[in-house]
């Protein structure tokens, strides 16, 4: 039915409560005033209102876990109805994204050198796992997930070379991969010396790992740099120095390695700088787009052993010149044994905690793991998914997937409204990725699997304090005491069912009213007249205070059945927060009627308890 007498509780709470009710609800609530703009609203959210919202609900177009509505809406209403006043109420639609929750929020784990060291173990260096260990992952996810329990799942992206072997190596003299700095301008670094002419340093990221960069393009005028590590003492011979380096847009050759045995950490010019470049392969290509990282060389340090050093990397360039290359910079090392460069493939897997150990996640008709190769099949130029085996927001999931389904070994005879979850590698931004989940459900109309997007629609009650607005629970139900309110009189017509169900004998002929509770859908209210409840013959024996003691005692316990029926989906709400039913109603004696109030606590699903001495006359 349309309940349009349905208000959030402290939209008209002062209809109908006292003092105390207010100054226990509402903190300030000032009894000599009264609201003058008391708003009643009730709206739909539309993508215009999303827009005002920002973040994430401006790009999404609606809520979901990770932007939940009283996160924004509470702002959104502050800032859109200026003028409510104490007590005002909304009641706003909107839009909300649900997963489905076994496969939500998946961790996506890359590993770190640190990490595979837990298979290869201590002093050994590998970056990357080989024919041997690859079985041996759930060793890492035993450490990382200490505590996880069955039904738990990790998305791991990992490095792969088949024949590889870790090698031994011994702790390095000093070792820099910037992973502790803030991404963004870098202005300074503890015990380094960093400068800056016509540009800045910056703190790059891209798939976890964090690096240096440098480079004239948008310089303001001339550029000129220089990174030069802290002192580095060189015990004994058979030292040895390597760094990684990435080229950008390569115009000009605009980087050059120096160490110095006497810098003071203060001026680069009174230095004495030995030139080693040459010592070191720095590409000199692509011109266009990024290269990819790789170890520039590795230098015997010998002629240094037993100094102290300072290894400095310097820049110059010119935007004017067109003298713009970029560099990127890491892993800075200086030690005994330098590791030797492996290659190694990209690979990731989905793994599965069940019955306490780590297993490969096994595809089923109820949920897909998309793997590397698949992304392979679907297209590996720009803009398809192999590219980078992933999607984005620009390669879109649901634009490959439903075929990915049609094939799969597991759906082969899907019939209409089957659900499969599809869990995919996708691409967040910024280098960063992800674990997603989507829901797909088969259409057997037109044999086709098709993207669902678990958009769901919600109403949320919220009130205004007279300071803020703040999610708001509760409910206030209005029983005006007129005739021919259809609304009201299906409230009072539930109670009456409910006798005529289990105690018929009080319900009149009309069938509209009753004196077991003395409810009418009729005159919508309750008939508290002793005669009337005389008239009916089944009170034989009892005296008019009896019978009205009885009144008073039975009323409490009447509007649940109305409440139970009319109000099925009503529930404990999720914060914790007491969700009450008040009901302002009327009662007839013969001479006038009385308006009145009276609560009821949500106590499970469509379930009501009395709370206690709320019955009461409304406040005039």
């Amino acid at each position: 039915m349309n309940k349009k007498f349905i208000y959030s509780l402290c939209a008209a709470a002062f209809l109908m409560t006292g003092c105390d009710y207010n100054e226990d609800n509402f903190p300030g609530y000032d009894e000599g005033g009264r609201p003058t703009d008391v708003a009643k609203i009730v709206y739909t959210l539309t993508d215009a209102d999303y827009d005002a919202m920002g973040k994430d609900v401006k790009k999404n177009k609606y809520f979901s876990a990770d932007a939940m509505p009283d996160d924004y809406i509470p702002d959104w209403l502050a800032k859109t109805y200026l003028g409510a006043d104490l007590n005002s109420s909304a009641k706003i639609t909107y839009r909300f994204k649900t997963v489905y929750p076994k496969y939500n929020d998946i961790p996506y784990l890359q590993l770190t050198e640190e990490d595979y060291t837990i298979i290869h173990g201590e002093g050994y260096y590998g970056a990357y796992l080989n024919e041997d260990t690859e079985s041996k992952m759930y060793k890492i996810l035993n450490e990382k997930y200490a505590d996880a329990e069955d039904g738990a799942f990790s998305f791991i992206e990992y490095q792969y070379n088949k024949d590889a072997k870790p090698e031994k190596v011994e702790t390095p003299i000093a070792k820099y991969d910037f992973e502790d700095l803030t991404k963004g301008d870098l202005e300074k670094i503890s015990g380094w010396y960093i400068s800056a002419k016509g540009n800045k340093w910056t703190v790059g990221e891209y798939s976890k790992n964090k690096y240096l960069q440098f480079t004239a393009n948008k310089a303001d005028g001339p550029a000129e740099a220089w990174l030069v590590t802290p002192a580095i003492k060189v015990e004994g011979a058979d030292k040895k120095f390597a760094w990684d380096v990435k080229v950008g847009y390569w115009k000009h050759d605009g980087l050059q390695v120096l160490i110095s045995t006497d810098f003071d950490g203060k001026d680069v010019t009174k230095a004495t700088w030995d030139d080693v470049t040459s010592k070191f392969t720095i590409p000199q290509e692509p011109a266009k787009n990024w290269g990819d990282f790789g170890q520039a060389g590795i230098m015997n340090l010998d002629d240094y052993a037993d100094k102290t050093i300072h290894i400095a990397f310097h820049y110059t360039g010119d935007p004017e010149e067109g003298k713009t290359t970029s560099y990127q910079i890491d892993n800075i090392v200086v030690g005994k044994d330098i590791p030797t460069v492996v290659n190694t493939e990209l690979r990731f897997a989905l793994y599965e905690r069940k019955k306490n150990k780590w297993e490969l996640f096994k595809n089923s008709a109820e949920a897909q793991f998309i793997a590397l190769d698949d992304y392979t099949s679907m297209g590996t130029d720009d803009g398809q998914p192999g590219k980078d085996y992933s999607f984005s927001s620009t390669v879109k999931a649901e634009n490959y997937i439903p075929r990915y389904l049609t094939n799969a070994d597991e759906l082969l005879y899907p019939i209409g409204g089957d659900t499969c979850t599809v869990i995919y590698r996708y691409y967040a931004g910024s280098g960063k990725y992800q674990a997603n989940a989507d829901q797909y459900i088969y259409n057997d109309t037109v044999n086709v699997w098709q993207y669902c997007d678990n958009i769901v629609i919600e109403t949320r009650p919220y009130a205004y304090n007279g300071t803020e607005w703040l999610y708001s629970p509760s409910i206030l139900i209005n029983l005006p005491v007129e005739k021919n309110n259809a609304e009201v009189s299906a409230f009072y017509q539930a109670i009456t069912d409910w006798v005529k169900e289990n105690h018929s004998e009080y319900v009149t002929s009309y069938g509209n009213n009753d004196y077991y509770y003395g409810g009418s859908a009729y005159q919508n209210n309750f008939d508290f007249r002793v005669s009337a409840w005389q008239g009916q013959g089944t009170y034989d024996g009892m005296s008019s205070d009896e019978i009205t003691a009885l009144m008073w005692e039975r009323l409490p316990e009447a509007f649940p059945h109305a409440l139970e029926v009319l109000y099925a989906d009503a529930a404990p709400a999720d914060n914790g927060v007491d969700v009450i039913y008040t009901i302002n109603f009327g009662i007839y004696d013969g001479g006038s009627t009385t308006t009145y109030t009276i609560q009821y606590k949500v106590i499970g699903k469509g379930k009501f308890e009395y709370v206690e001495d709320s019955l009461q006359k409304a406040a005039v």
